[in-house]
């Protein structure tokens, strides 16, 4: 890890994002809002109400763009960290295979199968560095700090829903990010699974467990549910911090 003013240098002159990563973001955001309020447009599931289903359509666009946004981020700060520069490679195959699974369900089998990250080795940023070339491990976190992203908006959604019981906002958005975690663990090309499976087999089981995990504890929608989450998170986040250095 890059001392702080370092890292801050490297965000402000390189955390961009091209045109074809914004093109691939936000035609994910409106396949995944299809998706996600296909079953919504109505209190009752056998009659159609126009207002209620692009209101919640809408909703789901907010949090559909919140959560790739802040999941890309995550991976490309931590990618500049270490010196490479991460760019999302949006997977069209996997979202119209998203688009048919939802549309065959009716909606019952939602998923989200976006893409990657595709990571590029910056010369100048990592010289100096321990095993100065391309290293898997690194390009293994990378992709896994997108499923740390989605956990992360998990337990803050969680936290919304716990205090407004019933929102559709933060209940879907919950459900939402648990699925883009799931879905991105799978080990099929295309896909960050793939690269953390490849990168490291612990690193694979420990991101399946910590989602499980995640899953139990946030979708019972209890109150010591939701904080044996907070406990866990902030001590998973402290043994991060303390022997995530590698300097």
């Amino acid at each position: 890890m890059v001392y702080y003013k370092e890292l801050f240098s490297r965000i402000k002159d390189f955390l961009r994002y091209n045109p074809h990563e914004l093109t691939g973001i936000a035609v994910a955001v409106l396949i995944t809002g299809f998706i996600f309020s296909f079953r919504d447009w109505g209190t009752d599931p056998n009659q159609l109400d126009a207002v209620v289903g692009l209101r919640n359509l809408f909703l789901v666009f907010i949090i559909a763009g919140i959560s790739f946004f802040f999941r890309t981020a995550c991976q490309k700060i931590y990618a500049l960290n270490e010196g490479y520069k991460a760019e999302f490679k949006p997977w069209w195959l996997g979202m119209g295979i998203s688009l048919v699974l939802a549309l065959i369900t009716q909606g019952y089998f939602p998923t989200i199968l976006i893409g990657a990250m595709s990571v590029a080795f910056m010369v100048r940023q990592r010289l100096g560095e321990f095993r100065h070339a391309f290293s898997y491990w690194h390009n293994a976190i990378i992709a896994y700090w997108g499923i740390l992203g989605n956990l992360i908006l998990a337990l803050l959604f969680s936290i919304g829903a716990y205090f407004m019981p019933g929102n559709y906002f933060f209940s879907k958005g919950v459900i939402l990010n648990l699925i883009m975690a799931a879905c991105s663990l799978l080990p099929v090309p295309q896909l960050d699974g793939i690269t953390i499976f490849f990168g490291s087999r612990k690193l694979y089981v420990a991101g399946l467990l910590l989602l499980i995990l995640a899953a139990v504890l946030l979708l019972t929608k209890t109150g010591p549910g939701l904080l044996v989450a907070l406990i866990f998170g902030l001590l998973y986040a402290l043994v991060y911090i303390l022997i995530g250095s590698e300097k």
